[in-house]
Order: C-alpha cells, then structure tokens, then sequence
C-alpha cells in the first residue's frame, strides 16, 4: 500500500514539475517576444526622427514636390492594409535599427530592417507659394495664423516598416505637421 501512494506521489510531482518546465519555457517565449517588439519601437522611433529631419530638409530647400523612394508628394491609392500602393518596397532605402545602412533589405540576417516612407497630405501638388491653393488640396493644420505660406502647417503621414528576427513585421504610422515652405 505504502509503494502505490510513493508512486502515485511521484507521479504527481513529475506532471508538476512539467508543469512548471511549459509554464517557464512559455514565460521565455512571450519575454523575447516583448524584447523583439521593444528593439521595432525603438528602430521606429529612429526612423520617425530620419523622417522628420527628411521632411525639415524638403521645406528648408524648397523640393517639397519632388519625389523620392522615401517620398509621396500626394496621397494616392491604398491597399487593404492602409498602405500606398505606389510604395515599392524594394526601392526604398534600407536600415538596421541603430541607423546604419543596408545594402540588401529583402535579407534576413538576424537583425533589424527599418524602412521608412513620407506621405505628404495633398490630392495634388499645389504651388507652395499660394495659401489658397494650400488649402485647397492639402490637408492642414487650421489655425487663425494660417495666413501665409511659412505659417500654414501641412499635415505628413510617416509610414515605419519594421522587419526582425524570426520573420516578424511591425508597422508604424505617425500623424506630423510642418510647414508648406520657409
């Protein structure tokens, strides 16, 4: 009598201690998870500040119309996601998350891969110079000292693609204004 309650003894704490074996491998899990989201935050962040330094430059040297990989002068069609579809991912330039350059963003080495596109809010480009062409196709920021070019604040969407480890993807979107020009 007594070996069958040693054994069923045993028997209930090997299942407790497997128990507690998943519970610790799960908490592993969802930890490094949360640590992969963190380092994208942070890669985002980054990128956000490289975008609003990209959109400062753009207003400061007067090329608000003209276009780059990392740059849409006026909002265009979306795809399910919210995202433009005049995006080419593959041609918008490519960083890890401490802002050093990559050669090749479609390969997955292990690390972080932050891209980065500026969406400046108008339906068309209008002339930078005329408020009410401003008005009339972008979207802005009303205040009562909108009344001049270097006052009324164009609205930028910032759209932050995150790619890391494991095959994981974040996106990240912020809402900026600045300036039509200076």
């Amino acid at each position: 009598m007594v070996l069958i309650a040693v054994l069923l003894a045993l028997v209930i704490t090997l299942l407790a201690g497997m128990g507690v074996m998943r519970a610790v491998r799960n908490g592993n899990v969802m930890a490094g998870n949360f640590a992969f989201r963190q380092t994208a935050v942070q890669a985002s962040d980054r990128a956000l500040e490289n975008a609003m330094s990209e959109i400062a430059n753009r207003i400061a040297g007067g090329t608000g119309n003209t276009g780059s990989s990392r740059y849409l002068a006026t909002i265009g069609a979306v795809n399910a996601l919210g995202v433009p579809t005049a995006i080419d991912w593959t041609t918008v330039s490519c960083t890890d998350e401490k802002g050093a350059v990559l050669a090749d963003c479609a390969a997955d080495n292990g690390g972080y891969r932050v891209q980065y596109v500026v969406e400046r809010r108008c339906l068309s480009s209008p002339d930078l110079t005329v408020v009410t062409q401003i008005r009339a196709q972008c979207e802005y920021e009303p205040r009562a000292s909108s009344i001049s070019p270097t006052t009324i604040s164009l609205r930028y969407r910032v759209l932050v693609r995150v790619r890391g480890p494991r095959g994981t993807e974040n996106w990240f979107e912020a809402m900026v204004s600045g300036p039509a020009t200076t």
